[in-house]
Order: C-alpha cells, then structure tokens, then sequence
C-alpha cells in the first residue's frame, strides 16, 4: 500500500503542466501551445509527416507524464483533437493505467493522424482504449534516446510518439483511455 501511495504522489509531480493553469482560457492557451511545439518538432525530425497530416480528416495532439514503479505504471495528460474539414478543435483528456514490470518515468508528445472519419469521430466521441506496450526511453535535454516513430495501431489511423525526457524500461499490459474534456469544450468560454 505504501507503494501505492508513493506511486499516486509521483504521478502528480509529471502531470503536463496544462493541468496546472488557473483558468479554462489558460488551459485551453497551453493546450495550443504544446500542440504548436509538438508539430514543429514532429515536421523537422519526420518533414513528410507535414503534408500527411495536412492531408488527414484531422488529427490529435496530447502531451503526456507516464511513472512506472515495479508492477504498476500510471499517466495523464491534455490535448486536442483538430477536424482539418471542419476547423474544429475538441479538447481532450487521457489517462493510462497498467500492471506488469516496469520502473522509471517519461514526459512524452503523441500525434494521432486521422485518415479515416469513421475512426476521427469514433476517437473524438467514444473515446479510444488503447492496450499493450513495451518501450525504452533515456533521453535528458539533449542526451539520450528513445525508441520512437510511427504506428498504425488502428484503421485509419497513425500515431507518432515523441519522447520529451525521461528513463523509463517497461513491458506493461497497459490500458489507455482517451476522451472528451468538457470543461474545456464549454462554449460559452471565449477560444484563446
């Protein structure tokens, strides 16, 4: 139980620094921001990924925190949705639980590319749960490397990983969960 309790207390420590601004405005100023950064990272290491994503139904953007400490793992984090038909940004939440060996803990991008609408409006509305992972990242500033790239892990879809910092070794049946943040979809909010 001890663990348990350390494992939540460190959790919190690697919450992307959107869940910490004050206000909806600001949350939704930091969501756009990361987002910016993220996908001027992604099209300099990976410049094809520039037009695909240009070209997709849409695509998403969360910055994430992930702690693994023995047989347990756990992450949170923001991001957006962005309907490239309809101009519409839908803002978004997702959390990661999940049981198997793993130590260590990461900060972490994910871009999903939509090529399918089915498979946009399913993630935007439903959600998505996501299971399975084992990866390896050691990365400090400058220094240090991560396994990273693309995927297809659903029809339709794409997903490019890029890892901020971290050292984290894991092989985790991991459950993935992804949906909408209404509080930051209020529209009676003013966009930034």
């Amino acid at each position: 139980m001890k663990r348990l309790m350390i494992f939540f207390a460190l959790l919190v420590l690697i919450f992307p620094i959107s869940a910490l601004a004050d206000t909806v405005v600001e949350q939704r100023a930091a969501i756009h921001k990361m987002e910016a950064d993220t996908l001027a990272r992604l099209y300099k290491e990976k410049p094809d990924t520039q037009r695909e994503i240009q070209n997709a139904v849409g695509y998403a953007v969360f910055s994430s925190g992930e702690l693994a400490l023995v047989w347990v793992s756990g992450g949170y984090g923001h991001g957006l949705a962005h309907n490239n038909q309809s101009d519409q940004d839908i803002y978004m939440q997702m959390a990661k639980v999940g049981v198997g060996l793993g130590l260590g803990a990461k900060d972490f991008n994910t871009v999903f590319v939509f090529h399918d609408p089915d498979t946009f409006q399913d993630f935007t509305t439903t959600g998505l749960d996501l299971s399975g992972t084992a990866d390896a990242a050691a990365k400090a500033g400058e220094k240090g490397d991560a396994v990273s790239g693309a995927a297809d892990v659903l029809p339709g879809a794409r997903i490019y990983q890029l890892t901020e910092t971290g050292l984290i070794a894991q092989a985790m049946l991991q459950g993935t969960k992804y949906w909408r943040d209404d509080t930051l979809n209020d529209i009676n909010i003013s966009a930034p």
